[in-house]
């Protein structure tokens, strides 16, 4: 083993990442007396809401619900703008945060880790970074996030066009102009449909290649209603308190705190059923997620609600050709993430932006001048990379993450994450993974998960402190019960019927296993809590 650098920092904690995640667990850990230090390759705080600054960008949970608990002054104080926060707002936000708790000088910028090795001998980590330091730290808390790893798409010919190449996950910090420009975009995910209808504002000529159609509810955003405001606030603690409870964390139907609805569709008349749908779409967002709990069960009823979909977006597109492009076939609806827009089927109809299949003209290379498919060649002053990412282990793999036994992380996980419960994985003493791989995040509020992930590392922590642990380790037989267990849970899922990141089946090469837990945050709760109860039984301590 490589012996500590004499001139390397010694911490607690060093905590990877800045953004939601990171931000909260250095504000607990310091509260906890802890000498913890995050490490953020961006210039800013923020993780996901620094880099993705695209036209558009903003949260597809409501403000007031994507918002941290911990503090109710915080809570009482901050003010948002809109129902959905921006990407500015929500960047102002966490800056706020870290200056509000005195968290600036705890919080590094512009450092990137390139390598992280256990080192058995002192029963700590070794955190190298690209500008040379080596920092010792006892324990790693990885707050890398769940969609902050791009999937780049490597087209032919891609560095030989000459104009504007933008992408999505890296946007400029200064302003870009559409302004009479002949723009492409490749993907329409929930990127691509944030940015569309800006795009196409401005832009002369916008042509949208597309790789699978998405099912997009209404976001109906606008500015925060003021009484909505002020009876969230003034209930804010019951309010939460129904977020925790609810499977996915998001309660709000039509402005008002709701659970999720306790009917299966199969029991419902298809009057009730569209009842409900109804409601749900006036309501936008992602609610129809909490409309009826057999919805990802039962095909039947999964099938009700995607047709109701098509026919609301065939309604939105007057040409025809467009629409059959456009609406979404061939997979259960939600089990793609739902996306939620403003005016994106809309955009369409306008006669200077366009739709490509790429199932029927695929790309066949890029140029000098734009991109040529099976049938056309395009020009284009700009070509935006819309791609999506390397959903929940991307980050992780692709960092060189070295364990108890010499082998990487992303050697481990070759056949798909094992973890504790999302936690923790064997072989990687004295780390911890927030909102990570078998977790809840991406089915629950993410903002939530940290919260609770936080504190139940730090009470780990003091367990050990109490009983004079220097490492402690998920067990094997703690990944493989939680590794069934998610199976278990998920196997009777539509989400096998499509090619959706929550499997991996976005990545060619990648496993296709269940990457998150779907068995709901009380559920989840429970499983973590019994642990802390019980002294962890399913970790090893020494």
């Amino acid at each position: 083993m490589s012996e500590i650098n004499e001139s390397s920092r010694e911490l607690d904690v060093a905590v990877i990442g800045a953004g939601f995640s990171g931000i909260y667990v250095v504000y607990s850990f310091k509260k906890r007396g802890l000498n913890v230090k995050a490490f953020e390759k961006g210039a800013g705080v923020g993780g996901t809401w620094f880099w993705n600054r695209y036209p558009g960008c903003g949260s597809d949970i409501e403000s007031l619900e994507y918002s941290y608990s911990f503090s109710e002054e915080l809570q009482q104080d901050w003010k948002w703008k809109e129902r959905y926060g921006s990407q500015p707002e929500i960047e102002a936000y966490l800056e706020h945060v870290t200056d509000r708790f005195g968290l600036r000088d705890d919080i590094e910028l512009a450092k990137e880790v390139v390598d992280l090795l256990w080192e058995g001998h002192s029963n700590r980590w070794r955190v190298s970074f690209a500008d040379g330091e080596i920092v010792s730290a006892k324990f790693c808390v990885m707050a890398t996030g769940l969609l902050s790893s791009p999937k780049k798409v490597e087209f032919p010919g891609l560095s030989t066009f000459h104009g504007e190449l933008l992408e999505t996950y890296n946007w400029p910090h200064e302003h870009v102009s559409f302004e009479g420009k002949r723009v492409g975009i490749i993907g329409t995910g929930s990127t691509a449909v944030q940015a569309i209808p800006i795009i196409a504002e401005t832009a002369s000529e916008l042509v949208v290649f597309q790789r699978t159609p998405n099912f997009s509810a209404p976001r109906n955003n606008g500015p925060l209603d003021p009484e909505y405001e002020s009876r969230v606030k003034s209930m804010y603690a019951q309010w939460r308190e129904k977020q925790r409870n609810s499977f996915g964390g998001y309660v709000s139907v039509n402005f008002q705190p709701e659970e999720p609805n306790p009917n299966a569709g199969s029991d419902m008349t298809d009057d009730q059923i569209l009842e409900e749908f109804e409601l749900r779409w006036k309501s936008g967002g992602l609610s129809f997620y909490t409309s009826f709990y057999d919805l990802l069960l039962n095909k039947e009823v999964n099938d009700k609600l995607g047709e109701f979909f098509r026919e609301k977006i065939r309604a939105k597109i007057k040409d025809p050709d467009k629409a059959r492009l456009l609406v979404p076939n061939g997979y259960p609806v939600l089990t793609k993430r739902l996306c939620a827009d403003t005016n994106y089927y809309e955009t369409f109809n306008a006669e200077h932006v366009h739709i490509v299949d790429l199932s029927e003209t695929p790309i066949q290379r890029f140029s000098e001048l734009g991109i040529t498919t099976t049938q056309t060649n395009y020009e284009f002053d700009q070509i935006i990379l819309a791609t999506g990412f390397d959903a929940v282990t991307g980050a992780l793999v692709n960092m060189n993450i070295k364990g108890a036994e010499g082998r990487t992380l992303r050697e481990t996980w070759v056949d798909g994450p094992r973890t504790n419960a999302g936690l923790m994985t064997n072989g990687f003493p004295n780390m911890f993974f927030v909102n990570g791989p078998g977790s809840c995040t991406g089915f629950f509020n993410p903002v939530l998960n940290v919260e609770y992930q936080g504190e139940w590392f730090g009470e780990l922590i003091r367990y050990m402190d109490e009983n004079g642990h220097e490492r402690v380790d998920s067990s094997c037989e703690g990944d493989a019960y939680w590794v069934d267990h998610m199976a278990e849970v998920a196997r009777p899922t539509l989400f096998w019927n499509s090619e959706n990141w929550y499997i991996g089946a976005n990545v060619p090469g990648k496993s296709r296993v269940m990457l998150l837990y779907l068995g709901g945050f009380p559920a989840y709760k429970e499983y973590t809590g019994d642990q802390s109860a019980n002294e962890y039984p399913s970790f090893n301590f020494s």
